[in-house]
């Protein structure tokens, strides 16, 4: 049985990118770790399908907060008009149609960054999440690694900008 997340990293990752536990990339978790039989590419094709056209999020960090059961996980909390929650609600729906157990996702949805030791986001910052990956939590690298399955553009935002956009091939 396979073990994934879903996640909107804050700088581009391209499917096939590994990376030691230690050392995950500054991400929102988008749904929580969850486990299914579905083949990997199956399962990167409902989360693609989901994810569909929804558009990029454009966003600020707020407040810094602890989280887990004794408040000692420093993270910082993103700011959240509802964007962020449609894509987790489409992402959510499609993966509950196919009979895959997302129990462990939070009713209470609270978007944030946890602070690695290789860096952090400030409050204020602006973010800007322009991709959503799907990250298996048990590849063939052992339990110790991470491996992006699957990476998905998300759409530009209403109004035009200059900025590049991450963008990683699909998988």
């Amino acid at each position: 049985m396979g073990r994934f997340v879903v996640v909107l990293p804050v700088d581009g990752l391209a499917a096939g990118d590994a990376f030691p536990v230690a050392e995950w990339p500054l991400h929102v978790t988008l749904v929580e770790p969850f486990a299914t039989r579905l083949p990997s590419a199956e399962l990167a094709g409902l989360v693609g399908g989901a994810v569909g056209d929804a558009p990029a999020v454009e966003t600020t960090a707020g407040d810094r907060a602890g989280f887990g059961r004794r408040g000692d996980v420093p993270v910082t909390l993103v700011h959240d008009d509802g964007a962020l929650l449609a894509i987790r609600r489409r992402v959510l729906a499609a993966l509950r149609d196919a009979d895959v157990d997302v129990a462990r996702a939070r009713l209470e949805y609270r978007p944030h960054v946890t602070a690695k030791p290789h860096g952090e986001i400030a409050p204020g910052a602006e973010l800007r999440f322009g991709q959503v990956a799907l990250i298996d939590m048990h590849p063939h690298g052992g339990a110790g690694m991470r491996a992006v399955v699957a990476a998905w553009p998300l759409g530009r935002v209403d109004h035009d900008d200059d900025r590049p956009r991450p963008h990683a091939p699909t998988g």
